[in-house]
């Protein structure tokens, strides 16, 4: 390019009158000014080149950790359907049995409302691009103010729940739970032994003390503990149906996120 404005130059230096010196210095100058303009092109170019590059490793990053939040998100909502139904079927049952009788079919299902999940932010890339300032190298800006809102509904979301599962399951509602009932006969139902067995095999060792059933059921029967063990069972039944809730609320941003995030990247073939 540098040549061909040089030959140009050289033509026109031929043929004129002007003081050829002159002519000269300034075709020089324009030559070294073209040539820095080109350059800073050149480079910006291949900046450009670069950050695009990275963008595109950012998004499937991205698309990777969404897809594992949204497996997430259904572990937590069908555990949360375990608890609503645990709860719905101790609420019928006591309204048919007259309180806490005939327990046998019960006591797993109550014996299940000490159990509760920890909610994760499953977002490592995000996180490492809102704390490394790389955020801003996603260039659709709605995409990335998604992003940055959905990362504090997902913050948020997680410390309630982790709060709620310390203060209103683990302290409020399990001590209950497991000092009047009769976990030490029944364990859990086979739902949530199944659910957990997924993830963290465990296994419950159960005794065989038949007194120990009719020692539980008469406590729990007790007008100040039938009160109290109702009461908490139907609190735990709106606490999951809340959790369900939000989960499913963040679930359906995560499919929307995920879309946008998809689009981005078929946009950048």
């Amino acid at each position: 390019m540098i040549k061909f404005f040089r030959k140009i130059r050289q033509r026109l230096l031929a043929n004129n009158k002007f003081s050829k010196y002159l002519i000269y210095a300034i075709g020089e100058i324009l030559l070294v000014v073209i040539g820095i303009l080109i350059a800073l092109a050149i480079n910006n170019w291949n900046e450009d080149r670069k950050l695009r590059n990275q963008e595109m490793v950012y998004l499937h990053n991205l698309k990777d950790d969404i897809h594992a939040q949204l497996n997430m998100l259904n572990i937590y909502i069908n555990f949360e359907d375990v608890i609503i139904d645990q709860t719905n079927d101790i609420i019928k049952h006591y309204e048919l049995n007259d309180g806490f009788n005939n327990m046998d079919s019960i006591f797993p299902k109550l014996n299940d409302l000490s159990v509760r999940w920890t909610f994760s932010n499953a977002n490592t890339t995000l996180l490492q691009m809102l704390n490394s300032n790389q955020i801003n190298i996603i260039q659709n800006t709605q995409l990335k103010e998604n992003l940055i809102a959905f990362n504090q509904q997902i913050d948020l979301f997680a410390n309630n729940t982790n709060i709620n599962n310390t203060n209103l399951i683990d302290n409020f509602s399990t001590p209950t739970f497991i000092k009047l009932g009769s976990y030490a006969s029944y364990g859990n139902s086979d739902r949530m032994v199944e659910r957990f067995n997924d993830f963290y095999p465990f296994v419950t060792n159960k005794v065989t003390d038949n007194e120990l059933k009719n020692i539980s059921t008469r406590i729990i029967n007790e007008p100040k503990n039938k009160l109290e063990f109702i009461n908490k069972v139907v609190y735990r039944n709106t606490l999951s149906s809340l959790q369900k809730s939000g989960n499913k609320g963040l679930k359906e941003k995560a499919e929307q996120i995920l879309l946008m995030i998809e689009k981005e990247i078929e946009s950048h073939k």
